[in-house]
């Protein structure tokens, strides 16, 4: 796969779709970068796509053993939120680390997304999450969410007293060189799920994390056993698998989606992707500002 095959792809796609909106593209293969800019590169939202960085955070702190997979949540967030939905209650405080990297805590769908809480005080989202009618029992299905990776942040805050932000920085953005930023906050917490601005060259580091088992510049900034769990299939998720797709998500890891072909990748609202294969030493990178983000894979339609 090359940089020029990709873009004659894009240019396919762009005469059926013309609002195609592509921002970049980082193309990485045994070693060699090669990028290709519609955009002047400059802070770009990654939506979804920064909650990757929330998984790789919960791995440093494990292996800091500042908690565990089975450490439950409720211990540490009961005094801080009042929660009248008794039913939610009982469910709740059966939530671990593992139920939020897996979004198996009982919810039925979506309901943490900008649209959702566009008109609701982010002061008071925990409230307002913890009291959402919760139908499902704890790990019994998948449901893909935003107010799992927001959970977790406001764990991290409330146990350790540093925004989940300030952590990231201090051990990953840092090692990575990664100086220009901008996570905005839900209130006083990182959201976790949205809300970073990178810039591409930088999201692409984060990216080489994975690809290169935790390690930057000869620095292993994530365990390598982390990384290997968070590529490593923990659940199949049969009810967003989709066969007709380029990259269908056959399963997840932790905060990643597991793929067929030995592709793993996240991705973002408006087509921001992370897309890697161990095997074909392969790191592709992809910021867009594309309205249907499922459009996004088809320039790699025949290529992989």
């Amino acid at each position: 796969m090359t940089i020029s095959a990709i873009q004659e792809n894009i240019l396919k796609l762009s005469a059926s779709s013309p609002s195609l909106k592509i921002d970049s593209v980082f193309l990485e293969q045994n070693g060699k970068v090669e990028t290709l800019f519609y955009q002047e590169e400059n802070l770009h939202e990654l939506r979804s796509a920064s909650k990757v960085l929330v998984a790789m955070a919960v791995g440093i702190a494990l292996d800091r053993g500042m908690f565990s997979l089975d450490t439950l949540i409720y211990p540490f967030m009961k005094d801080i939120v009042n929660i009248e939905n008794k039913a939610n209650e009982e469910k709740i405080k059966k939530w671990t680390i593992r139920n939020l990297l897996t979004h198996t805590t009982g919810y039925e769908s979506q309901m943490l997304s900008e649209q959702f809480i566009k008109d609701i005080d982010k002061d008071k989202l925990l409230e307002y999450a913890f009291n959402y009618d919760i139908p499902y029992g704890v790990g019994e299905r998948f449901a893909y969410n935003n107010v799992e990776p927001f959970l977790l942040s406001i764990f991290f805050q409330e146990t350790f007293h540093k925004n989940l932000s300030d952590f990231i920085n201090e051990t990953i953005f840092q090692s990575l060189d990664i100086k220009e930023y901008q996570w905005n906050n839900y209130g006083k917490y990182c959201p976790g799920a949205t809300g970073l601005y990178l810039k591409h060259s930088d999201f692409h580091k984060i990216g080489k994390l994975l690809l290169y088992e935790g390690k930057y510049n000869g620095i292993q900034v994530v365990p390598k056993h982390w990384i290997a769990e968070m590529c490593t299939l923990q659940l199949e998720t049969p009810s967003v698998y989709k066969k007709e797709r380029v990259f269908p998500k056959i399963g997840i890891g932790y905060y990643t989606f597991i793929s067929r072909d030995g592709y793993i990748f996240r991705d973002g609202a408006n087509g921001q992707y992370m897309i890697m294969n161990k095997e074909k030493n392969l790191l592709i990178t992809i910021l867009s500002s594309e309205n249907d983000m499922k459009n996004i894979p088809e320039i790699f339609r025949n290529l992989i």
